[in-house]
């Protein structure tokens, strides 16, 4: 729970998240930004309204927000807004997942996918058996976790299903599919939800002369358990899959009375192993050739047309995390690496670069990442098309590329950000702006810039030294950084000038209240040691709907509404120093 409220929270760049149950039982969580002491009272309040919400018991987003009228002791400035998430197990709705700020949460689509990612993984581990299952002996279709669970195993369970190297299937008696692992969609290529519910007959076909193989007239029953209920070594099998070939497998399983899904079969699935009856004659690399692979820095493996190793080297497992026992000559492909996504997300066999070359016949070149205890490696995975054997097979080459992007990293960061501070240079603030304002013609909205010039500045470099003053600057970054949001740019100009470039959707710009924000943050004392600084700010911003507005414009506009605002400041205090 813990860590599903941190990750929504830093995904969505929230103060705070929140889990609320359909029972209204609240767990929530906050950052170090939400200080005050009411904080988990007013999220809890928050979350427990959200559960009247009208699209409380929907499937999409929604957004609400705490009330601010004229009952409610919290100024519209400071009220909490949140993005919200209804959890579902099913058919079953068990609650909302939220993650709040003190303004409306803008989403962009991967942080959409992420925050209803987390909600279904939440659900999965605090769902219960329907209550029609205990009545009708007949679950609902899921996958992973057995039907019928609940227990504190059925997390575990369910993963162990998700990652078995074979494809498991549970059938009813009339064919219906009512369980299947994350490898057996794979295989078939089509999605959980589209397998599920759906008749065994239309993917698995029996071959050989084993059983009826479908013949006309034959009892249906008697066809299922031939294909499905053959005890080990098993019996031949083709499995139709979407976007390619039909697939030869070997179907091993047996017939169970179930107490949850009645009269069923649960079946394994695996391709065929050498010389069984739809396995490709592989030719295996001499021990010589395997040697000198292995001696290769870069990884590089080969499988034939039934998705078999042929080569492999020791690179190839070290590069995709796999140990010596997997990736060996004679193997099928394993289920699942230790590869994932740029993004973070684990790499599914079907999307392995290698498999997507032998699928569609097409090259494929791609970065990835492999997540180490102390480390992260960048693998680079260059796959092509091969013939193997007569068949259509492929070959991949994975190179860790690691320290070459950490220098990319390291060149590009310094050409754009500020060396003493690490927020945006100018030529980064503007670049910034330039492309939001480029995207304001086609998706509307308004552009807002806020200059900001630090009062007492000055006073700090004569009294305290130069080297206090760069601490300044920086602890200033670090609050400007973490006030404002993942989309919004913080930029230094120079000296003690910083200028935040921020979006909204809205017609009318927020601009007030992400100053107000600033303000707040920066007025925060300083401490450093046995130091205590007091450092305000003079704010002034301009905001835009016009796409043919520059940048260069909308500096020079703040500029002039900062210098405005310490001028008045200065008449109203005539005796502080700006």
């Amino acid at each position: 729970m813990d860590e599903t409220l941190r990750l929504a929270r830093d995904l969505c760049l929230g103060v705070g998240a929140f889990v609320v149950t359909a029972a209204g039982d609240v767990f929530s969580s906050t950052s170090d930004v939400m200080q005050p002491e009411d904080a988990d009272r007013r999220i809890a309040d928050l979350a427990r309204a959200c559960l009247t919400h009208p699209s409380a018991g929907g499937r999409e987003l929604f957004w609400s927000a705490e009330a601010t009228d004229e009952g409610s002791d919290v100024h519209a400035e400071w009220s909490l807004a949140c993005v919200v998430s209804p959890m579902w197990w099913g058919d079953t709705w068990l609650g909302l997942l939220g993650v709040v700020d003190v303004w409306l949460p803008e989403l962009d689509a991967e942080q959409r996918f992420g925050l209803q990612a987390l909600a279904e993984g939440l659900a999965r581990r605090l769902q219960s058996p329907p209550a029609q299952a205990a009545a009708t002996g007949a679950p609902a279709p899921v996958s992973g976790a057995p039907a019928g669970g609940g227990g504190p195993s059925d997390p575990f369970l369910g993963e162990v299903l998700d990652n078995l190297p074979d494809g498991l299937i549970v059938t009813r008696a009339d064919g219906t599919m009512v369980l299947v692992n994350q490898t057996f969609a794979a295989m078939t290529g089509l999605a959980m939800d589209e397998v599920l519910g759906e008749d065994v007959l239309g993917v698995l076909r029996g071959s050989g002369a084993a059983g009826t193989g479908g013949a006309p007239g034959a009892d249906l029953t008697t066809e299922l358990a031939a294909l499905l209920g053959s005890p080990e070594p098993g019996r031949s099998t083709v499995l139709a899959s979407v976007g390619g070939e039909p697939r030869s497998l070997v179907a091993s399983g047996r017939r169970l009375q179930s107490r949850f899904a009645g009269d069923c079969f649960i079946t394994l699935l695996r391709p065929p192993s050498a010389g069984e009856p739809g396995a490709a004659q592989s030719s295996l690399p001499s021990s010589g050739i395997q040697a000198l692979l292995d001696h290769v820095e870069d990884g590089i493996v080969c499988c034939d047309a039934a998705g078999v190793v042929v080569l492999a080297n020791r690179a190839a497992r070290r590069l995709q995390g796999l140990d010596d026992s997997e990736l060996q000559p004679g193997q099928p492909f394993p289920s699942a690496t230790k590869l994932q996504t740029l993004e973070g997300h684990p790499l599914s066999v079907d999307a392995h670069p290698l498999i997507r070359s032998m699928l569609d016949d097409v090259p494929v070149t791609t970065d990835l990442l492999l997540p180490r205890e102390d480390a992260v490696v960048y693998v680079s995975v260059s796959s092509h098309p091969l013939r193997v054997d007569g068949g259509d097979g492929a070959i991949a080459v994975l190179r860790d590329v690691t320290a070459e992007r950490e220098r990319q990293a390291h060149l590009a960061h310094y050409a754009l950000h500020d060396p003493l501070t690490g927020v945006a240079n100018r030529y980064l603030l503007n670049d910034a702006l330039q492309r939001m304002l480029d995207g304001l013609s086609r998706r509307g909205g308004v552009v807002s810039l806020i200059y900001l010039d630090l009062d007492r500045f000055k006073e700090i470099n004569d009294v305290h030294g130069h080297e206090m003053g760069d601490e300044v600057l920086r602890a200033v970054s670090q609050r400007l950084q973490r006030a404002v949001r993942g989309e919004d740019v913080v930029g230094r100009l120079g000296g003690d000038e910083f200028a935040v470039a921020h979006i909204t959707a809205d017609r009318l710009s927020d601009g007030d209240a992400v100053t107000a924000r600033l303000r707040k943050v920066l007025t925060t004392p300083y401490r450093f040691g046995d130091v205590v600084l007091d450092v305000g700010a003079s704010i002034g911003w301009v905001s835009t709907s016009s796409g043919g507005d520059t940048p260069e414009n909308l500096i020079a506009k703040a500029d002039r509404a900062m210098y405005e605002h310490k001028n008045q400041r200065r008449s109203e205090r005539p005796e502080s120093a700006a």
